[in-house]
């Protein structure tokens, strides 16, 4: 299965990266022992930079897609996705930041010396290399990716660094020929001229944040499906539908392809919210499965009846450019345990997945 190659991959990189741990430090005994302090525990925390949109079009244009979009190593539509040289910085509220090396041909990159943290998690921010973005091409490319200027992406997915390897960590990073370049057209279209390096700067904006609502993944979450029939609300901000098609050049239509829908459902469930500039509040983004319930003869579909489940989603306003991909969730009918049946075998453990716990529900125990 390519799953394998590339946990794999992660693996070899992570060992071959050690674990970043201290020397011990040398304690005598008796009397005369020394009082020593124990050395801060660290980890190595390593993954894969790519450009989420540029693996959404690079999917799209492959002749025969096959199934859901995955992140997995030989695939065509991924290698010419990954950013090559890019640095992944590590960072979370009162965390001591920390920076990686520039990624590999194939967009792996890993941070040694990160301190570990049970309870505040980080998040990861890509950093474009200096001589901007080249993108692998070569006759198995499916599309030829157009020139565009890349921005610092935060991916705010929380890394919760716990143990002393985290592996299989995705940043992002997104440029100015994607939904970027179409949510200033439309800005502009509704009578606010703009262009992406407004949408980037502080003083025009509260920050961009472009949210991928993505079907359940039967394996971890590096299947990267988009769902179909979305509508989102925002408590804050201008939350707007994209959609895409083959680029045309048409008005309102983005280099690659995106372009801003006039309502709030969108067909490929990609939205981007843009805040007032000085915007501090967390802002509450709500996603909504608009497929209607199946009819009584309907067959139940591969991750159960639609409409699916959608947890909503909180954002803490910062400048610049993030990205947030949202997972449905699956809806399978109740199943009633067959007592004939062998027990299941023990879950898996996904430690080395750094997950965070989702937070509490504010909400829980209100009737």
């Amino acid at each position: 299965m390519k799953a394998s190659s590339l946990t794999a991959s992660f693996l070899l990189a992570a060992a071959l990266g050690g674990c970043g741990d201290s020397e011990p430090v040398p304690v005598g005994s008796g009397v005369d022992a020394p009082v020593v302090e124990l050395p801060a525990r660290q980890a190595t925390v390593s993954g894969m930079v790519f450009d989420p949109e540029a693996l959404y079009v690079q999917y799209m244009s492959t002749e025969e897609p096959g199934d859901d979009p995955g992140v997995f190593d030989g695939i065509p539509y991924l290698a010419a996705s990954v950013v090559p040289e890019a640095r992944v910085r590590l960072y979370g509220p009162g965390l001591t930041d920390v920076t990686s090396d520039a990624s590999s041909g194939g967009g792996h990159w890993q941070v040694q010396g990160v301190l570990s943290n049970d309870t505040v998690p980080y998040v990861a921010e890509a950093i474009p290399p200096e001589g901007g973005v080249v993108f692998h091409s070569d006759e198995s490319t499916p599309f030829e990716m157009p020139p565009a200027t890349y921005y610092p992406t935060t991916h705010l997915r929380p890394i919760q660094v716990s143990r002393t390897q985290c592996i299989a960590q995705t940043a992002l990073m997104v440029g100015s020929a994607g939904a970027l370049d179409a949510v200033a057209q439309h800005l502009t279209a509704q009578g606010t001229a703009t262009t992406v390096a407004d949408l980037v700067n502080p003083a025009r904006t509260g920050g961009v944040v472009l949210f991928w609502v993505h079907t359940p993944s039967f394996f971890y979450d590096f299947y990267l499906g988009s769902l179909d029939e979305v509508a989102g609300e925002a408590s804050a901000g201008t939350l707007l539908a994209l959609d895409w098609a083959a680029p045309e050049g048409l008005p309102g239509q983005s280099p690659l392809g995106f372009s801003v829908l006039p309502d709030p459902v969108s067909h490929i469930g990609y939205f981007a919210l843009v805040l007032p500039p000085g915007a501090t509040q967390p802002v509450q983004v709500t996603f909504t499965d608009t497929h209607p319930p199946p009819a009584p003869e309907e067959e139940m579909g591969p991750y159960g009846f639609r409409p699916l489940p959608i947890e909503p989603f909180t954002v803490t306003p910062r400048p610049g450019i993030s990205v947030q991909r949202v997972r449905a969730g699956f809806n399978y009918p109740p199943h009633e345990p067959d007592p004939l049946e062998d027990p299941h075998p023990p879950e898996e453990d996904v430690s080395w997945l750094c997950q965070a716990p989702p937070p509490p529900d504010e909400h829980a125990g209100e009737e």
